[in-house]
């Protein structure tokens, strides 16, 4: 028979896990005040696209395969960059990742990109999942907001907050978009480069 006040593993289990999401909920707020306070300017260079992707396409890899899904990444035929801080910039598209992944069932597929035009380079994640409600897309960004599908699939409310404080910091725009079938999310720098050769 067990004593009285003997520790069952279970809580202990439960209770790590709680003050892990609550670390985790903390650090989150702090990079986000970090990131809109400005100062992460100082570390902006120019930042090769196509490597984080390759990057964040090998981090990312067996957690999709873990759950069933596939990710695939395309790169641009030459070297496309941005002004950027490559550390956020590397988190911004993880986090794109991630939530894509997060929300979506096993047998999807998640696409990575970057490409240009004249005014913008574009960063795109999207999937051939279920995709959110219209009423959702704007509301997303908010944080703690989580809709009614995602409740159960973990997460703080946090990631595509942090995505929109990276995507600001960097003069870029977020867009979300149906995929037919899915989703698809954006972040679309403006492109200097492309700018002046219109001209």
């Amino acid at each position: 028979m067990a004593r009285q006040d003997e520790v069952d593993p279970e809580d202990t289990r439960a209770a790590l896990e709680q003050t892990e999401d609550v670390i985790n909920t903390f650090n989150a707020l702090l990079r986000i005040a970090q990131i809109e306070a400005g100062n992460r300017r100082a570390r902006f260079q120019a930042t090769e696209l196509g490597t984080l992707l390759t990057n964040v396409h090998e981090a990312f890899e067996p957690s999709a395969e873990d759950f069933g899904q596939q990710l695939r990444f395309d790169v641009p035929g030459k070297p496309l960059s941005v002004q950027g801080d490559p550390d956020l910039l590397m988190q911004l598209i993880s986090n794109m990742v991630e939530n894509a992944l997060r929300h979506t069932p096993e047998g999807t597929t998640i696409d990575m990109l970057a490409a240009e035009d004249a005014d913008h380079v574009v960063i795109a994640v999207s999937d051939n999942g279920p995709g959110i409600a219209n009423s959702d897309r704007e509301k997303v960004f908010r944080r703690f907001y989580r809709g009614e599908k995602s409740r159960t699939s973990g997460g703080n409310g946090l990631g595509l907050s942090l995505c929109k404080a990276i995507a600001d910091l960097h003069n870029a725009t977020l867009v979300i978009s149906d995929n037919q079938p899915g989703l698809r999310i954006e972040a679309r720098f403006p492109n200097a480069a492309g700018s002046e050769a219109s001209r």
